[in-house]
């Protein structure tokens, strides 16, 4: 009984089930064709990131050589720009110097020649009448 009734049962629902089975294998059939168009699509849009993030490393490398270029010749004008200017610091302060020394050897000669005109003066006013007489005879026979 039990098989005649499971036999009828298959025999009645047989159509349906295939037809219901038919028709969910198509909805799965086209969720997989789905799924593949969008994993290729995302395969292709990670192509494009990694070609777009390539170019951008790139780019990047570029600007930073750039700045590296960029710095050292910066470091290199200032170097010499430093380099020029203590030049002519130094080669100012050396000409101050012997300018200080050439009025400071200029001044101890002023001196030294007033105080020798300043001395004579005393030691002829402290001479004695016979000492002039001679003095006045040398000075004039050197003439």
């Amino acid at each position: 009984n039990i098989v005649v009734l499971i036999g009828g049962l298959i025999y009645l629902l047989g159509p349906l089930l295939s037809e219901s089975m038919s028709t969910r294998e198509k909805e799965i059939q086209t969720d997989i064709d789905d799924a593949i168009a969008k994993y290729d699509e995302a395969t292709s849009r990670l192509a494009e990131a990694q070609k777009a993030k390539a170019q951008a490393d790139q780019v990047i490398a570029e600007i930073n050589a750039s700045i590296e270029k960029d710095q050292k010749e910066f470091e290199a004008t200032i170097q010499a720009t430093t380099t020029a200017t203590l030049d002519k610091q130094a080669a100012a302060a050396e000409a101050a110097l012997k300018e200080l020394e050439a009025n400071a050897d200029g001044q101890v000669e002023t001196y030294i020649q007033s105080e020798a005109v300043k001395r004579g003066l005393r030691e002829l006013s402290g001479l004695s009448d016979a000492q002039k007489s001679k003095f006045m005879d040398a000075a004039i026979a050197a003439l």
